[in-house]
């Protein structure tokens, strides 16, 4: 059966170690949304490998393909691509024919975006061009990889886009976009990536009746239709999108992935959020800085009202539990079980006056016994008593299995049950 590994959080839950670690059953791993804003941290036998595009089933030497959901930086993938290539023999990549491209005056309207709000309004974004790409791609801008086969084109579309954009550069005294250079550098880039592009009709052929594992990006919590808008990042990040995303019409199972606490970057609301010295321990234990933007990560209690509405937007059927490790020398391990003692269904995020009244004092939680070290345990049953308390709960709050522990970044610290 094919699968998708959704992150059920704001991110960051260790997807890619998990995607590394499914990967040996399946034939193809397979991005569908997102850019570089993603960042997938997996260690291999004492090799550290950091992917932001690329899923992270090339480290087995897996096939793995970027569907026409991604927005592509064709500088940042061909450096990636180069990097992995030092590490991994021969890996196989395919690249959508559609995917759209981010350009560098992509990344000048991310700042410029940023710029113009008031601080608790700032987003947090990365500043990779992201948002602006997926503007283009809505607005019929784009320009595609399968634009790259002709000079023509690209200097005929990046002409009506400098009539577009310029007057906004201009304003706000960043540089006006050059056609010719933007023009040679897309050239120069095609040359190198051309024998990895593919229509999305080889995929279906070649792979058909094949094993596929989906690798999401980011979590559903920043999902740009499901999240907590406008705190959210630029794609669908949820598993319905996958379809679309890839073009791949095949069905599959849903894993949600999550930290055994929270974690987010940048503004927006956070109910369990902590500010205190457990904060800023769970922070330094948990090494919650991000792959991308470097920025320590805001770090709570695990938040079963948010959890159990991903899951319902995900259509999950099984768990994933990551840096439980974290959590080991804790006197005691808190879960938020509701926000004003009552048990949300689901969060609207429409009623944002709510969600900002939300926080540590008005939320409620289940407290539990720490569990101790338990980085070098491999089966289930071997797990400390208290631990598995916690992991009951979980379970039975959302009335879904935990299938997999993660205790550890090495793939081999991982438990499935």
């Amino acid at each position: 059966m094919n699968k998708a590994v959704i992150g059920l959080q704001w991110g960051d839950e260790g997807k890619g170690k998990i995607v590394d670690f499914l990967s040996e059953d399946f034939d193809l791993v397979v991005r569908y949304q997102g850019g570089n804003n993603a960042g997938h941290t997996v260690i291999v036998d004492n090799n550290t490998y950091k992917l932001n595009l690329i899923p992270s089933g090339v480290i087995r030497g897996k096939d793995c393909y970027l569907g026409q959901g991604v927005v592509l930086d064709l500088e940042h993938f061909s450096k990636e691509f180069n990097q992995i290539r030092k590490k991994v023999l021969n890996p196989k990549v395919f690249l959508s024919s559609n995917i759209s491209l981010i350009l560098d005056y992509h990344k000048q309207l991310d700042k410029i975006n940023e710029s113009i709000l008031n601080n608790n309004k700032k987003i947090g974004t990365t500043s990779k061009g992201i948002g602006p790409a997926y503007q283009d791609k809505v607005g019929r801008k784009s320009i595609k990889l399968y634009d790259l086969k002709s000079k023509n084109i690209i200097e005929e579309k990046i002409y009506a886009i400098k009539r577009f954009y310029d007057p906004i550069l201009k304003k706000f005294n960043e540089s006006e976009i050059n056609v010719e250079q933007t023009t040679e550098d897309l050239i120069s880039f095609y040359d190198l990536v051309k024998d990895l592009i593919v229509d999305n009709s080889f995929v279906k052929k070649v792979y058909r009746n094949k094993k596929i594992l989906f690798e999401g990006a980011q979590g559903a919590l920043l999902d740009l239709d499901h999240g907590s808008y406008p705190f959210v990042t630029s794609s669908n990040t949820v598993s319905s999108n996958i379809i679309i995303g890839s073009a791949l019409q095949v069905d599959y199972q849903t894993i949600g992935i999550f930290k055994a606490y929270a974690t987010r970057v940048g503004n927006g609301p956070f109910p369990s959020e902590l500010f205190d010295d457990i904060g800023d321990y769970i922070a330094e234990k948990g090494v919650e800085f991000g792959t991308v933007t470097k920025r320590k990560r805001r770090c709570g209690w695990l938040d079963l009202v948010s959890l159990k509405y991903s899951c319902e937007i995900n259509r999950v059927t099984e768990l994933c539990m990551t840096k439980a490790d974290v959590l080991n020398n804790l006197s005691e391990v808190k879960i938020c079980k509701s926000y004003n003692s009552k048990k949300y269904e689901d969060i609207n995020f429409s009623e944002s006056e709510i969600l900002d009244s939300l926080s540590l004092e008005n939320s409620d939680f289940e407290v539990f016994s720490s569990w101790g070290n338990i980085t070098k345990l491999s089966k289930f049953e071997n797990l400390p008593d208290n631990l598995k308390k916690f992991t009951s709960y979980i379970e039975n709050y959302l009335n879904i299995p935990i299938k997999i522990i993660s205790l550890g970044p090495e793939r081999n610290q991982t438990i499935i049950r």
